[in-house]
């Protein structure tokens, strides 16, 4: 009769190990999958944090990248210079001076 009973108390045991450690088990799967959410997230700030300080090396030491982001940024021309705007049908055009 002795086994009956020590399966029984085994058996107990085993599912209050269960039910101790389940929610523990299901915490540190959702945290494994919140860090690696984070560390894709990472990278991808790292990879745009690069990309600016190259933006800003590139402008503060390359004269002809900053006139070339200037005069996109800003509608700009040079002097004697031909700008064509090329304009989609039905759209409409304002003038240069009320141009953004």
């Amino acid at each position: 009769m002795k086994r009956p009973k020590g399966i029984l108390v085994l058996g107990l045991f085993v599912g209050l190990c269960v039910v101790v450690l389940t929610p523990s088990v299901i915490r540190v799967e959702n945290l494994k999958t919140r860090s690696r959410g984070l560390e894709t997230e990472l990278r991808k700030l790292q990879e745009e944090n690069l990309k600016l300080e190259n933006e800003l090396r590139l402008l503060r030491q390359d004269p002809v990248y900053l006139e070339k982001v200037a005069r996109r940024k800003f509608n700009k021309a040079k002097e004697n210079e031909i700008v064509y705007k090329v304009v989609r049908e039905g759209e409409t055009v304002l003038p240069r001076d009320k141009n953004p």
